[in-house]
């Protein structure tokens, strides 16, 4: 175990991790302005720090990815997510250009001044709000879930677009979804404009 404590750390290569990388303070600025790696086996750990990170390079996770409750911000330029196992991030902004090529659960916000690609094969989380600048999601096929309670569905051209989790769903401006539209859970949605689903339409029980 690397135990990352109240200082300030700042890894200008990259980053791999093998073993267990836990991150235990609020003090000090963390960076991490290369490409940071979760290898199988390994278990990266901010769950009792909280601590906000920057980084500046790509994220993948073939591990365990504990991102606690702090604010995860990437920045720069061709950035990719991505990894055989999910990455759950609360609250992560992007001021660069970031594409999803795994699986990526945002639990809280998605915001910044970037760009967010949901790559082929990809499927992007989305549990609370998503502010960020732009949000692209017409690759095929790829797959949009709003995992939350009642959500404001985003009003862009989805592939899949799924709608899980609990409340209403409300899909104001949505016009196209060249791929499947799915319910489940508990929630139900309202479209307010005409709506066009290029595959299948699947409404699940409880919703």
């Amino acid at each position: 175990t690397f135990t990352v404590g109240p200082y300030t750390l700042t890894v200008s290569g990259a980053t791999s991790v093998s073993g267990r990388l836990a991150i235990t303070s609020t003090t000090g600025t963390k960076t991490f302005t290369g490409d940071v790696t979760v290898n199988n086996g390994g278990t990266w750990d901010n769950t009792s720090g909280n601590v906000a990170i920057a980084m500046a390079g790509s994220l993948r996770n073939d591990g365990t990815f504990g991102a606690g409750t702090g604010v995860y911000t990437i920045s720069g330029a061709a950035k990719t997510i991505g990894g055989v196992s999910t990455i759950p991030i609360p609250i992560l902004t992007v001021n660069g250009t970031v594409t999803n090529n795994g699986t990526l659960n945002v639990g809280t916000a998605l915001s910044g001044s970037g760009t967010v690609t949901n790559g082929a094969g990809a499927t992007l989380g989305i549990g609370g709000t998503s502010g960020v600048t732009t949000l692209t999601a017409t690759a095929n096929p790829n797959t949009v879930d709003y995992i939350g309670a009642a959500q404001t569905v985003r009003a862009i051209t989805y592939h899949h677009l799924s709608l899980s989790g609990s409340g209403a769903k409300t899909l104001t401006n949505v016009a196209t979804i060249n791929g499947n539209l799915t319910l489940s859970g508990t929630c139900t949605a309202a479209t307010a404009v005409a709506l066009t689903v290029g595959g299948n339409l699947s409404v699940g029980t409880g919703t």
